[in-house]
Protein backbone atom coordinates (compact mmCIF):
# COMPACT_ATOMS: atom_id res chain seq x y z
CA UNK A 1 0.00 0.00 0.00
CA UNK A 2 1.19 3.25 -0.73
CA UNK A 3 0.28 6.53 1.66
CA UNK A 4 0.71 9.97 2.53
CA UNK A 5 0.23 10.35 6.19
CA UNK A 6 0.34 13.14 8.53
CA UNK A 7 -0.03 14.31 12.05
CA UNK A 8 1.87 16.70 14.83
CA UNK A 9 5.13 16.09 15.39
CA UNK A 10 4.83 14.50 18.72
CA UNK A 11 5.56 11.64 21.16
CA UNK A 12 2.80 9.76 20.10
CA UNK A 13 4.05 9.96 17.00
CA UNK A 14 7.31 9.07 17.12
CA UNK A 15 6.59 5.53 16.23
CA UNK A 16 6.24 6.07 12.09
CA UNK A 17 9.89 7.89 12.76
CA UNK A 18 11.17 4.65 14.72
CA UNK A 19 9.53 1.94 12.15
CA UNK A 20 10.69 3.80 8.99
CA UNK A 21 13.69 3.43 10.91
CA UNK A 22 13.61 -0.04 10.86
CA UNK A 23 12.36 -0.45 7.68
CA UNK A 24 9.32 -1.49 8.79
CA UNK A 25 6.86 -0.55 6.08
CA UNK A 26 9.39 -1.71 3.41
CA UNK A 27 9.54 -5.26 4.38
CA UNK A 28 5.97 -5.36 4.81
CA UNK A 29 5.49 -3.82 1.41
CA UNK A 30 4.18 -0.72 2.13
CA UNK A 31 5.19 2.76 0.86
CA UNK A 32 4.51 5.30 3.13
CA UNK A 33 5.51 9.17 3.04
CA UNK A 34 5.22 10.88 6.47
CA UNK A 35 4.36 14.58 6.78
CA UNK A 36 4.74 16.98 9.89
CA UNK A 37 2.24 19.66 10.59
CA UNK A 38 3.07 21.96 13.35
CA UNK A 39 -0.14 23.55 12.53
CA UNK A 40 -1.85 20.99 13.81
CA UNK A 41 -6.29 19.51 13.22
CA UNK A 42 -6.33 23.38 10.54
CA UNK A 43 -3.42 22.42 8.73
CA UNK A 44 -4.25 18.72 8.36
CA UNK A 45 -7.96 20.06 7.30
CA UNK A 46 -6.69 21.72 4.58
CA UNK A 47 -4.41 19.35 3.81
CA UNK A 48 -7.09 16.69 3.29
CA UNK A 49 -9.03 18.90 0.93
CA UNK A 50 -6.44 19.73 -1.20
CA UNK A 51 -5.62 15.77 -1.82
CA UNK A 52 -1.62 16.51 -0.22
CA UNK A 53 -1.94 13.50 2.39
CA UNK A 54 -4.33 10.68 2.44
CA UNK A 55 -4.97 10.06 6.07
CA UNK A 56 -4.43 12.54 9.00
CA UNK A 57 -4.37 11.44 12.19
CA UNK A 58 -6.49 14.13 14.20
CA UNK A 59 -7.97 14.95 17.80
CA UNK A 60 -10.99 13.10 17.75
CA UNK A 61 -12.84 16.31 18.79
CA UNK A 62 -11.08 17.88 15.68
CA UNK A 63 -12.14 15.26 13.34
CA UNK A 64 -16.15 15.53 14.77
CA UNK A 65 -15.83 18.97 14.45
CA UNK A 66 -14.65 19.27 10.94
CA UNK A 67 -17.53 16.80 10.18
CA UNK A 68 -19.78 18.86 11.93
CA UNK A 69 -19.07 21.65 9.57
CA UNK A 70 -19.05 19.87 6.26
CA UNK A 71 -15.74 18.27 5.59
CA UNK A 72 -16.37 15.08 3.86
CA UNK A 73 -14.35 13.24 6.22
CA UNK A 74 -14.71 9.80 7.78
CA UNK A 75 -12.86 8.46 11.12
CA UNK A 76 -11.01 5.35 9.79
CA UNK A 77 -9.68 4.04 12.66
CA UNK A 78 -8.62 4.78 16.08
CA UNK A 79 -5.01 5.67 17.11
CA UNK A 80 -4.35 6.59 20.60
CA UNK A 81 -7.20 5.68 22.61
CA UNK A 82 -6.41 6.51 25.65
CA UNK A 83 -7.64 10.35 26.33
CA UNK A 84 -5.47 13.29 26.08
CA UNK A 85 -4.19 15.10 28.99
CA UNK A 86 -4.50 19.16 28.10
CA UNK A 87 -2.47 21.17 30.33
CA UNK A 88 -3.62 24.44 31.57
CA UNK A 89 -0.44 26.94 31.43
CA UNK A 90 -0.61 30.25 32.13
CA UNK A 91 2.98 32.82 32.18
CA UNK A 92 5.09 33.40 35.03
CA UNK A 93 4.84 37.05 34.15
CA UNK A 94 0.95 37.01 35.76
CA UNK A 95 0.45 39.18 38.92
CA UNK A 96 -2.95 39.28 39.12
CA UNK A 97 -5.02 36.61 40.26
CA UNK A 98 -6.48 34.28 37.84
CA UNK A 99 -10.22 34.81 36.57
CA UNK A 100 -12.59 33.15 38.90
CA UNK A 101 -13.93 29.97 36.90
CA UNK A 102 -12.50 31.18 33.50
CA UNK A 103 -15.52 33.08 32.75
CA UNK A 104 -13.33 36.30 32.24
CA UNK A 105 -10.25 34.80 30.83
CA UNK A 106 -9.18 34.82 27.57
CA UNK A 107 -7.31 31.66 25.75
CA UNK A 108 -4.66 31.69 23.40
CA UNK A 109 -5.85 29.04 20.86
CA UNK A 110 -3.66 27.49 17.63
CA UNK A 111 -7.06 28.57 15.56
CA UNK A 112 -10.62 28.83 15.86
CA UNK A 113 -12.22 24.87 16.15
CA UNK A 114 -8.21 23.53 16.64
CA UNK A 115 -8.14 21.48 19.85
CA UNK A 116 -6.48 23.95 21.95
CA UNK A 117 -10.30 25.99 21.35
CA UNK A 118 -12.61 23.23 21.74
CA UNK A 119 -11.06 21.71 25.34
CA UNK A 120 -10.60 25.61 26.58
CA UNK A 121 -14.76 25.63 25.88
CA UNK A 122 -14.46 22.23 27.69
CA UNK A 123 -12.65 23.09 30.53
CA UNK A 124 -14.81 26.20 31.32
CA UNK A 125 -17.69 24.44 31.29
CA UNK A 126 -16.96 22.25 33.78
CA UNK A 127 -16.30 25.84 36.26
CA UNK A 128 -19.77 26.80 35.21
CA UNK A 129 -18.49 29.47 32.83
CA UNK A 130 -19.61 29.55 28.98
CA UNK A 131 -16.80 30.90 26.42
CA UNK A 132 -17.61 33.70 23.79
CA UNK A 133 -15.22 34.38 20.36
CA UNK A 134 -14.40 37.38 22.89
CA UNK A 135 -12.99 34.87 24.89
CA UNK A 136 -10.46 33.52 22.44
CA UNK A 137 -6.51 34.90 21.09
CA UNK A 138 -5.73 33.35 17.57
CA UNK A 139 -1.99 32.70 18.30
CA UNK A 140 -0.95 29.63 15.29
CA UNK A 141 1.26 27.56 17.14
CA UNK A 142 2.78 26.96 20.79
CA UNK A 143 5.43 30.46 19.63
CA UNK A 144 2.36 32.26 19.30
CA UNK A 145 0.45 31.38 22.25
CA UNK A 146 4.10 31.99 24.24
CA UNK A 147 3.83 35.51 22.97
CA UNK A 148 0.34 35.88 23.62
CA UNK A 149 0.39 34.83 27.22
CA UNK A 150 4.03 36.78 27.84
CA UNK A 151 2.44 40.19 26.50
CA UNK A 152 -0.82 39.62 28.51
CA UNK A 153 -3.00 39.45 25.36
CA UNK A 154 -3.98 35.80 26.42
CA UNK A 155 -4.33 34.38 30.01
CA UNK A 156 -3.94 30.99 29.58
CA UNK A 157 -3.02 27.96 26.88
CA UNK A 158 -3.97 24.73 26.89
CA UNK A 159 -1.84 21.96 25.21
CA UNK A 160 -0.37 18.41 25.34
CA UNK A 161 0.61 17.97 28.96
CA UNK A 162 3.68 16.44 28.56
CA UNK A 163 5.04 18.34 25.20
CA UNK A 164 4.75 21.60 27.32
CA UNK A 165 6.09 21.22 30.89
CA UNK A 166 9.48 21.32 30.21
CA UNK A 167 8.06 25.24 29.50
CA UNK A 168 7.92 25.25 32.91
CA UNK A 169 10.95 24.20 34.21
CA UNK A 170 12.37 26.89 31.95
CA UNK A 171 10.10 29.48 33.88
CA UNK A 172 8.27 30.10 30.78
CA UNK A 173 4.77 28.81 31.68
CA UNK A 174 2.76 28.27 35.20
CA UNK A 175 1.38 25.08 35.27
CA UNK A 176 -2.56 25.64 36.32
CA UNK A 177 -3.25 21.99 36.33
CA UNK A 178 -4.90 19.43 33.63
CA UNK A 179 -8.06 18.64 31.73
CA UNK A 180 -9.07 15.19 30.20
CA UNK A 181 -11.79 14.81 27.66
CA UNK A 182 -13.34 11.31 28.16
CA UNK A 183 -12.48 10.17 24.61
CA UNK A 184 -9.98 8.79 22.40
CA UNK A 185 -6.81 10.92 21.53
CA UNK A 186 -6.05 10.41 18.28
CA UNK A 187 -7.89 8.85 14.95
CA UNK A 188 -6.95 8.40 11.24
CA UNK A 189 -9.33 10.49 9.50
CA UNK A 190 -9.27 10.77 5.38
CA UNK A 191 -11.59 12.09 2.57
CA UNK A 192 -14.68 9.93 2.00
CA UNK A 193 -13.67 9.34 -1.46
CA UNK A 194 -10.57 7.94 0.08
CA UNK A 195 -11.94 4.45 0.24
CA UNK A 196 -9.41 3.28 -2.25
CA UNK A 197 -7.18 2.81 0.61
CA UNK A 198 -8.85 -0.64 2.05
CA UNK A 199 -9.28 -0.30 6.07
CA UNK A 200 -7.92 -3.76 6.38
CA UNK A 201 -4.20 -2.73 4.61
CA UNK A 202 -4.58 0.55 6.85
CA UNK A 203 -5.28 -1.74 10.01
CA UNK A 204 -2.11 -4.10 8.95
CA UNK A 205 -0.03 -1.19 8.64
CA UNK A 206 -1.11 0.60 11.99
CA UNK A 207 -0.46 -2.72 14.19
CA UNK A 208 2.71 -3.48 12.61
CA UNK A 209 3.78 0.24 13.50
CA UNK A 210 2.26 -0.37 17.16
CA UNK A 211 3.12 -3.92 17.73
CA UNK A 212 7.47 -2.96 16.53
CA UNK A 213 7.19 0.44 18.33
CA UNK A 214 5.93 -1.31 21.85
CA UNK A 215 9.01 -4.06 21.79
CA UNK A 216 11.48 -0.92 21.61
CA UNK A 217 13.64 -1.27 24.58
CA UNK A 218 11.35 1.17 26.73
CA UNK A 219 14.50 2.65 28.63
CA UNK A 220 16.28 3.31 25.09
CA UNK A 221 12.74 4.81 23.57
CA UNK A 222 12.61 7.11 26.90
CA UNK A 223 15.92 8.44 26.15
CA UNK A 224 15.48 8.60 22.31
CA UNK A 225 12.29 10.60 22.46
CA UNK A 226 13.48 12.99 25.31
CA UNK A 227 16.08 14.24 23.14
CA UNK A 228 14.01 14.24 20.07
CA UNK A 229 11.66 16.91 21.65
CA UNK A 230 13.74 18.31 24.23
CA UNK A 231 11.84 16.92 27.69
CA UNK A 232 12.41 15.65 30.65
CA UNK A 233 13.01 11.88 30.61
CA UNK A 234 10.18 11.75 34.10
CA UNK A 235 7.89 13.14 31.98
CA UNK A 236 8.30 10.86 28.96
CA UNK A 237 8.56 8.02 31.08
CA UNK A 238 4.96 9.05 32.41
CA UNK A 239 3.55 9.77 29.18
CA UNK A 240 4.63 6.21 28.12
CA UNK A 241 2.98 4.78 31.48
CA UNK A 242 -0.52 6.50 30.50
CA UNK A 243 -0.22 6.11 26.66
CA UNK A 244 -2.87 3.10 25.31
CA UNK A 245 -2.54 2.87 21.34
CA UNK A 246 -5.22 0.55 19.54
CA UNK A 247 -5.22 -2.92 20.27
CA UNK A 248 -8.50 -3.94 18.09
CA UNK A 249 -11.00 -3.09 20.64
CA UNK A 250 -14.13 -2.13 18.88
CA UNK A 251 -15.14 -0.30 22.31
CA UNK A 252 -13.84 2.92 21.17
CA UNK A 253 -16.94 3.84 18.38
CA UNK A 254 -19.33 4.06 21.23
CA UNK A 255 -16.62 6.48 23.08
CA UNK A 256 -17.38 8.43 19.65
CA UNK A 257 -20.89 8.62 20.23
CA UNK A 258 -20.45 10.18 23.69
CA UNK A 259 -18.23 12.47 22.57
CA UNK A 260 -20.77 13.75 20.53
CA UNK A 261 -23.13 14.39 23.19
CA UNK A 262 -20.47 16.01 25.45
CA UNK A 263 -19.07 18.23 22.46
CA UNK A 264 -22.71 19.32 21.66
CA UNK A 265 -23.38 20.37 25.06
CA UNK A 266 -20.67 22.59 25.07
CA UNK A 267 -20.85 24.51 22.09
CA UNK A 268 -18.23 22.44 20.40
CA UNK A 269 -20.50 20.49 17.65
CA UNK A 270 -23.88 21.23 15.97
CA UNK A 271 -25.35 18.01 15.38
CA UNK A 272 -25.68 14.75 17.04
CA UNK A 273 -24.19 12.44 13.60
CA UNK A 274 -25.21 8.15 13.14
CA UNK A 275 -22.57 6.79 13.85
CA UNK A 276 -22.06 5.40 10.12
CA UNK A 277 -21.91 8.94 9.29
CA UNK A 278 -18.74 9.56 11.23
CA UNK A 279 -16.93 6.04 11.27
CA UNK A 280 -15.93 3.72 8.67
CA UNK A 281 -17.55 1.14 10.51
Amino acid sequence: MRIKLGGVPEHFNYLWKWSYTQELFRKAGHYLEWTDFKGGTGAMIESLENDDIDVAIMLTEGAIAAIDKGHDFKIRLPFVISPLIWGVFSSTNRVEPLPNGYKNAKFAVSRLFSGSHLMSQFLASKYGSHLTPENFVVSENLKGAIAALESGKADFFLWEKYMTLNLVEERIFNYNGQVTAPWPAFVFVSKTDKQTIEKESLKELVDGAIKNFLSWDRTEAISEISQHFGLRQEDTKSWFDEVRYYDGNKYWIDRILAAQYLMQANDMCETIHPLEELCDL
